[in-house]
């Protein structure tokens, strides 16, 4: 078994075209790290997204990513980029679990499939039919959010400081593979956040830490 942990960035479609009755972004970089059984990163995977649907990177979003027009201006369009990354994963010759941090990064992908008209092979099928685990759900779930977090405040409670550019999506990928790792690994979430859980378990009058602390400026919408 193999786990691939992957992350996307997007642009707006164009407000006046009709592609936006189907999704209102598309994909201009995919991310993702492969790792082993024990959760070790043995591979890793990027490509840029040339955009069908607007000729231009929107402002907020080349100030949020880093990603300008020159740098997708000649990459693969979706359907070429989407292919690149299924061969990546289905190369491995193993199954493979797919997670990302909320489940943005599925619908979209879903969504820019029927946009695209994307076909899928009988192998890629294993990769789309089940929704990918969304891990951002299951940390907040297990350690007792009742409001989502974003990946930066999640990291923090596990000691582990972000590496390379947030909103790149290969180390967004990266990060959240070792936001993973320390989360399933019995040993280090006992060392790092045992203490957060416990704090957000309910006190004698009801209420959790959770629920008594403002997160607003944390949460991912």
């Amino acid at each position: 078994m193999k786990h691939i942990v992957i992350d996307l960035e997007m642009n707006k479609i164009a407000r006046n075209s009709e592609a936006r009755k189907i999704c209102k972004s598309e994909i201009i970089e995919i991310g993702a790290v492969m790792l082993d059984e024990n959760l070790q990163e043995i591979g890793n995977f990027r490509t840029y997204v040339k955009p069908e649907y607007n000729d231009k990177i929107a402002a907020e979003i080349r100030n949020l990513t880093g990603i300008t027009d020159v740098m997708v201006a000649n990459a693969p369009v979706f359907r070429e980029a989407f292919r690149m990354f299924t061969n990546w994963c289905l190369g491995t010759g193993d199954e493979v679990t797919i997670y990302a941090w909320s489940d943005s990064d599925y619908n979209q992908v879903v969504k820019e499939i029927l946009l695209k008209e994307y076909e899928l092979s009988d192998e890629e099928h294993g990769l789309i039919d089940t929704e990918w685990t969304d891990f951002q759900n299951e940390f907040d779930a297990h350690i007792g959010f009742e409001r989502r977090i974003s990946l930066e405040l999640a990291l923090d409670m596990a000691g582990i400081d972000f590496s390379g550019r947030q909103h790149d999506a290969l180390d967004d990928a990266r990060n959240t593979a070792d936001l993973l790792h320390v989360f399933r690994d019995r040993d280090l979430f006992e060392k790092t956040l045992r203490k957060v859980k416990e704090a957000m378990d309910p006190t004698p009058l009801g209420n959790t830490l959770g629920s008594m602390i403002d997160f607003s400026g944390f949460v991912v919408g």
